[in-house]
């Protein structure tokens, strides 16, 4: 999404409204808490996440959602309400290099892998969530980063992944079209060089962050959402993420949708059917535990 002024207002107006949505959905015997830990510590970073329970955390399966590049927590605002009231614990956080949140650059997972792994313990510690009961919703960047988590992370049960990406260097060469104009055949060779240039200079080594690479060594189930008209993240990218996956798996093309986050995401576009079959899903993995009855 462009920094605009009207953006920076959308923003906070979303920011605004997350905690006190948290709050109403996690009930009287619930709560909801910002806390910081620290990241990866190859790449010191200082991270921000909040979570939220209705109540007795440990006895409850935990949803973990990953925002976009360029993203943030409070876009969370519509699963994380409805993660509460059916009963999940869920925990939001800000990747790295996404205020409020430290961090001097994005790693496409491979420093995010790391921080979400801290994040679970410290959750775990603090709040005493039981690891072996969680469930990842990510989108675009978040996703990949999330196939990175269920790929090294056995206890993950569930992974539902909002337009994927499964060729790092083809992304940049998306992202370089739209912001050239230019055809994207004409700029793929350019950003592929350019991308083989950031790993030699930065150190990123994003041939071992191939997302279908680490989708093979996904084995809990997953479902695979991409919008038919994403115009960030081509759909033709979904197939193969999907056919990857290691275990039990679903493609859900969604008609006419967009890419996550946008106006024309599809769990807006076609929300009910969008919130049955999420529901549905997270349901088989990890049934969640009744709320508290109100005293």
């Amino acid at each position: 999404m462009p920094d605009t002024p009207e953006s920076r207002a959308h923003r906070a107006a979303l920011e605004a409204a997350f905690g006190p949505a948290l709050r109403e959905a996690a009930g009287a015997r619930g709560f909801v808490e910002t806390f910081e830990h620290d990241g990866d510590p190859a790449e010191p970073a200082r991270l921000v996440a909040q979570v939220a329970s209705p109540g007795e955390p440990s006895r409850r399966a935990t949803l973990l959602f990953l925002h976009g590049k360029g993203g943030f927590a409070a876009e969370w605002r519509r699963d994380a309400v409805r993660a509460l009231k059916l009963g999940y614990n869920v925990v939001v956080p800000q990747l790295r290099s996404h205020a409020p949140s430290g961090g001097a650059r994005i790693t496409y997972g491979l420093r995010e892998r790391n921080d979400v792994a801290l994040l679970v313990a410290e959750a775990t510690r603090r709040f005493r969530i039981d690891p072996r009961r969680l469930g990842l919703d990510g989108a675009s960047y978040g996703a990949l980063v999330a196939l990175h988590v269920a790929a090294d992370d056995p206890r993950v049960c569930a992974l539902w992944l909002r337009s994927p990406f499964a060729d790092l260097p083809a992304m940049a060469g998306r992202y370089v079209a739209r912001a050239t104009g230019l055809p994207p055949g004409l700029v793929s060779l350019p950003a592929r060089l350019y991308v083989a240039w950031v790993e030699r200079s930065a150190g990123l080594p994003l041939a071992a962050l191939d997302p279908l690479r680490a989708a093979r060594r996904v084995l809990c189930p997953a479902v695979v959402v991409h919008g038919e008209a994403d115009e960030l993240v081509p759909v033709e990218f979904a197939p193969p993420v999907h056919a990857a996956l290691g275990g039990p798996k679903e493609l859900w093309i969604v008609p006419r949708a967009g890419h996550e986050h946008h106006a024309d995401e599809p769990s807006g576009l076609h929300a009910a059917a969008y919130a049955r079959r999420w529901t549905a899903f997270m349901g088989s993995c990890l049934p969640p535990a009744p709320r508290p009855r109100p005293s």
